[in-house]
């Protein structure tokens, strides 16, 4: 039971160098990175198209035009402040103040140990149990197969991100307590790709035509209420939980489509796909699916609470 996976994670590997190239693709490999290859030209508006990034690799003598590639490190800290950024030194002498600020992670050309601490220290500073993410997924997905009767639903490889951007418009966010974790599960997605699964009959019989905001919202919400059920039915022991636990605010910023929740920690991210059943092709409906354990987290109990549930069932229900 405490055995943990080891998720993937997308970073903006920004690189000139062909052999560092190779070596950085091949530890992005070994490590469970996904590297998005850009140029320095090209680098802010990956940070535009992604919105799920863990992490920035940047080559210090990255040719950056009128600017160097600290002043490019200055511009994406100032974009994405949460990104971890890792810096490959191509000089010796000590970073200015200013950078040392949010270059946190300086590593020198040729120390991929150096590399990997860093990586493990940030991107993959959480670790999930195997049958608790595989059974999320199954949970999640048997819910919206209810939810949406009339779609084909399939779930990506689950990954973790420190981007703390949302995705759409719509929303919903739900507390989880347990004895193992506190924080939320989040679902977002965009309201037009709703409206048109709605309009193409994804959902029962008779949900469609005419639908505003609210019912779209009301959707969603029942789509999160559904899967929290499952969840709470599964994960969480019938416990009394103090009301005088700690609590962070929330902060939603909707012009920058920016939440954050007073937490560094990675997330865990899973993003579905809604089709037609009849018929292949066409945009899908794209709902992602958050969890946020930003008050506690601890695989180890959640691991005493799977193995006291199996003692008790005889056998553990998580697939």
């Amino acid at each position: 039971m405490t055995e943990t996976t080891h998720l993937e994670a997308k970073v903006l590997l920004l690189e000139h160098d062909a052999h560092q190239c190779k070596l950085l693709s091949d530890f992005c490999d070994s490590v469970g990175l996904l590297p998005l290859l850009r140029t320095s030209h090209d680098s802010l508006g990956c940070l535009e198209q992604n919105k799920d990034l863990a992490g920035v690799l940047l080559a210090e003598d990255l040719p950056c035009g009128t600017h160097d590639a600290l002043h490019l490190a200055e511009s994406i800290h100032r974009l994405r402040p949460e990104l971890p950024i890792f810096l490959r030194r191509t000089t010796t002498g000590d970073l200015n103040a200013l950078y040392r600020e949010f270059i946190r992670y300086p590593w020198a050309t040729g120390e991929i140990e150096q590399l990997r601490l860093g990586v493990e220290r940030s991107i993959f500073s959480l670790r999930y149990p195997t049958a608790l993410v595989e059974g999320i997924v199954d949970l999640t997905l048997s819910s919206m197969r209810s939810m949406f009767p009339n779609a084909t639903v399939t779930a990506e490889p689950p990954y973790v991100v420190h981007d703390r951007i949302i995705h759409g418009e719509v929303s919903t966010i739900i507390p989880l307590e347990s004895s193992w974790c506190r924080g939320y599960m989040m679902l977002q997605t965009e309201e037009s790709a709703l409206r048109q699964g709605m309009l193409k009959g994804f959902s029962y019989d008779g949900v469609g035509g005419e639908l505003n905001f609210r019912d779209l919202n009301n959707m969603l919400g029942e789509t999160t209420n559904l899967i929290w059920g499952a969840f709470k039915n599964r994960y969480i022991a019938p416990i009394s939980v103090s009301t005088q636990l700690a609590q962070v605010p929330i902060v939603i910023n909707h012009a920058h489509k920016y939440i954050s929740f007073g937490s560094p920690d990675p997330q865990l991210c899973v993003r579905y796909s809604l089709c037609e059943s009849t018929r292949r092709g066409g945009q899908p409906l794209v709902i992602v699916q958050r969890f946020i354990f930003n008050l506690h987290w601890s695989p180890e109990q959640f691991a005493e609470y799977a193995a006291s549930n199996s003692s008790e069932a005889g056998e553990l229900d998580l697939f």
